[in-house]
This record gives structure tokens, sequence and C-alpha cells, in this order.
């Protein structure tokens, strides 16, 4: 208590009184009664940005001596992008009276005392300090706008600034070092850092810093350096941009950030081949580069995030499911909003009301201002995905307080107008968001009982039911060209993208020659005769199949055929091979190959109890990747083969008919530098 009074004594500006018992009283009736692990306690004296100017405003918190008058904060434009008097808006209608009513339902639903309880305070016990400055002061009306420096050269207005919240940065550190990260998760909760705060420039990084960020690095740094070698200047474009739903917000970062913002998402591609779709990579790559100037550290950020459990989805199936997973839970914890949205819908089905919220992500990385972006970012790196959830919840529950009365006639429209239209409210709650910074995370937090073992369940259960759905959906993707070291092989069944796309995906060592053509069925003849004596004594191998049908596929194997003589070893084993071996076949809508690598390679499972049948050959056959059935067999002589689902490499089968006539095949020489 002494520390706090000193530090308020410190910051005499204005006049104006705080009742500091009030405050104390307050943030001691905000803990948890529900039993989970979260725990609220007010903000510090800093307060947030994006409070509005208009009203008397209540600290959700526990906070609701702030009954003075205010002097409206400037803040720089990119930090707010909505207009904080809500004058000129479109959608909710800005006033004092409406934030009063929503400010009230929120803290009621949160057990928060009343402002008038706050005053309740016997005169005695009242402690009278001066009011502190606010975090950004309010210029001269004939003077420049005092101003920072830039966080980074990346940013074109992001600058650290002044605050009163404390920086907080080496308690987190060491209490993260001592794992206890429950205490990390408390402390970020709590402090109500702004944009503008110097904690900014480290947060994030300590956060992720984890034994392998050296290595993560110096992994990054030597692929940027062959990456600007190889390119020199060429424009390319990573694969999530192409993506359907995605969030392309970089947050006003200039053209050297832009610059890196490409680069950083081009290697994370190279580098993490199994990532299909994860549309929070790009605003997350963006943050950090906003408060980080090296990339490197960028990327070792979110190479943790990908390496833990928890953290970023990357399939399709689980971002659809997350949807109906929100929607779930929102029926749960907040059943006034789910019976809101039904009664404005028209309907209790639940696969009509999940798409009104299939927006979420875009509520939280593109529609809401940076300083809620921020916050939600500062409690997502200690908590992982859940929290994400925790706020699309809680945008919904702000809606069904701000459209609970005067809610629109939606007689005579359609289900699709209805739907279209409460996708634009919840967009516009978003935009214009009427509680505070720290009311946000304060009703994230408050949704109790939402246990992680019941997120997981729920996901799994609808990932179940829209499996199916998803992987037969056709995704339009753009083509994509993969950086690799030498030019792609030629090839008269696939064009050069495949040919790059085919070599990305095997090992760096062996991408700086250029395949050459070994055997092709067409030049060479159907006898496995001249088949093995071109193929007999070759490095690796990439094998491409056309049928009949008009069907491409193929394998790259990584081991040589020639092992099929080694009697000793056949004895034990008729497989051989490695990990690095993959079977792909042509998607036709995409126009680029679906490559099935390893299961093994998984970074969530045991490679030694995957199945490990690679390759395997006689003088009149050859098979690749078996286990369940073989993924490619081709038997007797070079004209037909079978395929089926197999188990290495989790692959289904590779052709609509499973047995193929063959009308081409081509075998291509793979040999490293050496």
């Amino acid at each position: 208590m002494a520390s706090l009074l000193t530090r308020y004594n410190d910051t005499q500006t204005e006049p104006g009184l705080i009742n500091l018992t009030a405050m104390f009283q307050a943030g001691d009736e905000m803990s948890d009664a529900s039993g989970d692990e979260d725990d609220v306690i007010p903000a510090r004296v800093g307060q947030a940005v994006g409070r509005t100017a208009d009203s008397e405003v209540e600290n959700d918190e526990g906070n609701n001596f702030f009954r003075f008058q205010r002097a409206a904060p400037v803040y720089p434009k990119n930090m707010i992008n909505h207009n904080l008097d809500g004058a000129g808006t479109t959608g909710m209608r800005r006033t004092t009276s409406s934030i009063a009513r929503i400010s009230m339902a929120i803290r009621r639903s949160l057990r928060l005392p009343r402002r008038s309880e706050a005053r309740m305070a016997p005169r005695e016990e009242q402690i009278v300090i001066e009011r502190p400055r606010p975090f950004f002061v309010m210029p001269e009306p004939a003077g420049p706008t005092p101003e920072g420096p830039l966080f980074t050269e990346n940013t074109r207005d992001t600058r650290i600034g002044e605050s009163h919240v404390p920086n907080l940065l080496q308690e987190i550190i060491d209490n993260k070092r001592l794992n206890r990260y429950d205490k990390v998760k408390k402390l970020i909760r709590r402090t109500d850092w702004p944009v503008c705060h110097e904690i900014r420039a480290n947060l994030w990084k300590e956060l992720c810093n984890t034994k392998d960020w050296s290595s993560s690095k110096r992994l990054y740094s030597d692929e940027a350096i062959e990456y600007d070698r190889i390119n020199q200047g060429k424009k390319q474009s990573p694969q999530i941009l192409a993506d359907e739903g995605g969030v392309l917000n970089n947050f006003d970062l200039k053209e050297v950030g832009s610059v890196k913002l490409i680069r950083l998402l081009l290697i994370i591609e190279r580098l993490r081949p199994e990532i299909v779709y994860a549309p929070t990579i790009y605003p997350l790559c963006s943050l950090l580069l906003h408060f980080n100037d090296d990339d490197s550290d960028c990327f070792a950020c979110i190479n943790y995030l990908l390496n833990t459990k928890g953290f970023i989805m990357t399939a399709p199936v689980q971002w659809a499911a997350s949807s109906h997973t929100i929607l779930a839970l929102v029926k749960k914890h907040k059943a006034a909003a789910y019976v809101l949205l039904k009664r404005r819908l028209g309907t209790t089905d639940d696969s009509v009301l999940v798409k009104c919220i299939e927006d979420w992500l875009l509520w939280l990385f593109q529609y809401l201002p940076l300083p809620y972006v921020c916050r939600i970012v500062d409690c997502y790196f200690a908590e992982g995905h859940k929290f994400l959830i925790r706020s699309a919840i809680s945008i919904v529950y702000i809606w069904s307080k701000v459209h609970k009365r005067g809610m629109e006639d939606f007689k005579g429209k359609s289900l699709q107008e209805k739907i279209d239209a409460i996708k634009k409210e919840f967009q516009d709650v978003a935009t214009n968001i009427s509680v505070s910074t720290s009311t946000f995370i304060a009703t994230a937090v408050k949704i109790r009982n939402l246990q992680s073992v019941t997120i997981a369940k729920l996901q799994t259960q609808f990932e179940d039911e829209l499996r199916e759905e998803v992987t037969s959906r056709p995704r339009p993707i753009k083509k994509v060209r993969r950086t690799i070291f030498c030019e792609a092989f030629k090839s008269c069944l696939v064009d050069n993208d495949t040919a790059v796309e085919l070599m990305s995906y095997m090992p760096e060592r062996l991408q700086l020659v250029t395949p050459t053509l070994a055997y092709q069925l067409s030049q060479d003849g159907t006898s496995f005769y001249n088949f093995w004596n071109k193929v007999d004594k070759l490095d690796q191998t990439i094998i491409i199949i056309k049928s009949t049908s008009g069907a491409i596929f193929g394998a790259y194997c990584s081991s040589t055929w020639s092992e099929r003589h080694d009697r000793k070893e056949r004895t034990r084993s008729k497989y051989w091979g490695t990990g690095e071996s993959y079977v792909f076949r042509m998607n036709k809508e995409m126009e680029l190959p679906e490559i099935y690598t390893w299961v093994g390679n998984a970074p969530d499972v045991s490679s030694s109890e995957c199945p490990q049948y690679f390759m395997s050959a006689t003088d009149k056959s050859f098979v690749i990747g078996s286990g369940g059935c073989d993924a490619i067999r081709i038997d007797e002589e070079l004209t037909h083969g079978m395929t089926g689902p197999s188990t290495t490499f989790n692959s289904p089968q590779l052709c609509e008919e499973g047995a193929f006539d063959i009308y081409e095949l081509e075998v291509f020489h793979v040999t490293s530098s050496d």
C-alpha cells in the first residue's frame, strides 16, 4: 500500500480525488467464486487505451471510483481506428446512456460492485490522493503532439510512450523460469499495458523463449541468406495470401516491414511444409514485426507456437470446427446470448446459427482496435488458443447486451439476409467496442468453468463430424512457386510448378542438383529387365506414373533399389528405406500435388511406433509404402498396378480406380552434389 501511494503521489498533474479504499474493496470482490483458475484484480492506475471520453466510464475490474471529469487523451491514428466518441460511426449508437447500460449489464454478470457501493466507504477511512497522469498527455492547442521513438523501423506510428502501468517483465521472466505459469498468466491478465508501453519490445519474445530459441534464430538467418541469394528480388507470394478466410491485416506496417513479413511467411512455409491452413500466422507475424526489428526473433516466436501444443491450428477441418465449438460454449456459458441469436434468426438449428459466428477470427484480428488486439495477444502467448475462444465468446456476449433492446425487425427478410445482418452487427460491435480493454479482458476471464478438457472434447467431436465435408470441399488455392536451390527437372507428365513442389519436399542436401531422367516407359519398354538395368544403381529416385484414365501420382524413394540384392538384410525384413520418402497424387483443381510424408515425421507421435514399410522389390515387382494396403504396387510387367490406403504415409488411394493400367512412367535420378 505504501509503495502504491508513493507512486501515485509522484504523478501530480491535474487535481482530482480517488477513493483508494473503494478500489481495494472492489478488487477483493473480484475473486472467481467458480473455482476456475481465473483471477482478476483492478488494473493499475494507468487506464486502458480505448476508453471513451464523453462518459463516466467504469473500470470493469471494480475501479468504479473514477467519477472525476476526464480529458480525452490523444492517440496515434493506427492505435485506435474507430471513433471514440461514436460520432460519424455506423452500426451501434454510441451515447453515454447506452454505454452505461451495457457496462452495468456486464458488471452484474461478472458480479462486480455497483458504483453506489464503492461510494459507501466511511468518510474517515478515505485516503485522498491526486489524480495520476494519463498515458498520453493532451497537447497544448497551438503546440505539436509529443511523440516518442518508434518501436521498430517496420512500423509507421507505433511509438514508445509514457505509461504509469508497471513493467513487471522481470517478475514474469522469474516466474516463468520457476515454472510458475499460473502466476505468469495472472500477472498478464491483471496488468493493462497500453500499445505504447515499453514492455512490448520484449514481452512476447520472453514468453516464447525456450532452449530452442537460439537454434531457431540461426535456422532462420541461414534460410534468409539463401532466400535472398536465390530470389534476388523476384516477387513471390506466400500461400496464406491465397487461402480463403485468412486474416490479412498487417496493422499498417511500412514497406520495409511488409517486405520482411512476406519473406518471413515464405520461409515459414518452406521450413514447415506440414502447415496446410493457419490463418492466424499472418496477423501474429505482423504484430511481432511491429515491436521487434529482428525478424529472426519473430520466426523463433512462431516456431515456438507451432511446436507447442494448443497454440496454432494448422488444418482446415480444425478451423471449420472452431466455430461450432464456440457456438456450443456460448450455449453453455452465455445462454441468454444464445437465446437472443435464435430469436433474431428465427431458428433453433445450430448448423444455421453457426454461420453467424464463422468470422470470429476477423473480429479479433481485423475489426477490434489495436489496443484490444495487443491485450488479447498478451494473454494468448501465455495461455494459448483457449484465450482466443474466450475472446470470441466475449464478443458474442457484448453483442447480446448491445442488441438486447431495440431489436431490428427481420420480418420479410430471407434467412441469408438475417445471417448477413447479424454478421454485420458482430463486426460493428468489434469495430466500435463499447468497453475498455480491461473490461474486455475481465469479461473473457470471468467465463466460469471454461475447462480446456471441455474445449478439446467439443473440438474433436466437431472435427469428426466435419472432416469428410471439409476434405471433399474444393479449396481454391493459388499456385505458389516454392524455393529450391537449382532448376527443376523437366517431365512430360507434370509441369514446372509441380516439379518444384516435388523437389521442395526432398531433403535440402538433394536440392542442389537437378534430377535427371533415367527411365521412360514409352522409350525404354515395359520389361522389368530394362527397368532394373537403368534404375538399380540410382542413389534416390522420383517415380511419376500416369494411368490410362489420366490420374497422375508417384513417389520419392529415399534409398537405392539395389538394396533388394542384400540377402542378409532381406532375411530380417523385406522393406527398407527412410522416413524422407513420400508419395503424392495430383489434385486437378489445385493443379498441384498432394504430398503424403511419413507419419513418423509428425511432432506429436513416436517414430519408433510408426510403420516403416517404405520400399520393397523383387526382380518382377516393386512396392512403395505398405502397411494396410500398398500405396503403389507394380508387378509382372510395367503395364498394370494397384494402389490403396497406406498406414506408412497415412495416404489414401492414389487414383480413383484402385487397380490401374499404366499409360506412362518416368523415373528421375536424384543425387547429391558430392
